[in-house]
């Protein structure tokens, strides 16, 4: 008997008799029958995982299992002109070509950035508590109309509040899920808003066929990849659209926008997790 070519029979059959098992086991997990949320095994792995790094799960995982588009996205591209800087340093200021950061006499600054991001600085933060939680909605209103911006289309989708600092984030929805690179973030201490930061989006489009999204619990242990991911507690996850950006964002007007697990920290900060196998988020 030829044994060298036996063993290499045998070897071929045990492979393929694994290439099958694991193809089962494959078709059983992601059968539509199965929900990976729904796996009390899974989970806690994947929490005892997540603890290594002092990482907690404090609220209850999404059970939803997503079916979503790609998004096309156009941005809007801003441009400093006489008109902008009276809105936001009053009159008196002259737009000058290839100039995009300005600062008055009373130390407020406007910054265009990348084309897209408008940064508004009103003074330095003040140390204090902040005693007014119930009012920041009516400053909001008040900033938004005395400094002229239109804000439609946009509405709260993060609130952190802590004692000497808060932030406010709206956001513009694609259906219901937010479109997080078109936002407007309110700062606050605690004299009011110091600080403003916009960027828009004009034009969200589907522009591809539906996939199927990736578990909450099969997303967090993305986590991991992050370094600063460390002593914290998850709060809050949700689905929300996003586009990472990168060192070329100044020269983008439009890009895709994915499906993303935005994940909440207690802290105020979060990560996005992508949905998807296509690219590796913030």
């Amino acid at each position: 008997m030829d044994w060298n070519k036996a063993n290499i029979v045998l070897i071929a059959a045990f492979i393929v008799l694994n290439i099958f098992l694991l193809s089962s086991s494959f078709s059983d997990v992601y059968s539509e029958e199965y929900n990976v949320n729904t796996d009390s095994e899974f989970v806690e792995n994947v929490e005892n995982i997540l603890s290594e790094r002092n990482v907690y799960v404090k609220c209850e995982l999404p059970d939803e299992i997503y079916v979503l588009p790609t998004l096309g996205t156009e941005y809007e591209i801003l441009y400093v002109s006489d008109e902008l800087l009276t809105r936001f340093l009053g009159p008196g200021m002259q737009a000058i070509e290839d100039v995009t950061s300005y600062k008055n006499d009373t130390g407020e600054m406007l910054e265009i950035n990348d084309g897209k991001k408008l940064n508004y600085v009103a003074r330095e933060k003040i140390d204090g508590v902040i005693s007014y939680e119930e009012t920041i909605d009516k400053k909001i209103n008040k900033f938004i109309e005395n400094k002229k911006i239109n804000a439609e289309g946009y509405s709260e989708s993060f609130r952190y509040i802590s004692q000497d600092y808060s932030i406010v984030v709206y956001t513009k929805k694609y259906n219901e899920f937010s479109l997080d690179n078109s936002y407007m973030r309110f700062y606050f201490d605690k004299e009011g808003i110091y600080r403003f930061e916009m960027q828009n989006i004009e034009t969200a489009k589907e522009i591809a066929e539906k996939i199927r999204v990736f578990s909450a619990a099969e997303t967090l242990p993305r986590l991991l990849s992050f370094d600063d991911v460390r002593d914290k507690e998850i709060i809050e996850i949700k689905m929300t659209y996003y586009s990472a950006e990168d060192e070329n964002w100044q020269l983008i007007s439009g890009i895709n926008s994915y499906p993303v697990w935005k994940v909440i920290f207690n802290d105020g900060t979060y990560k996005h997790l992508s949905g998807i196998n296509t690219y590796d988020i913030d």
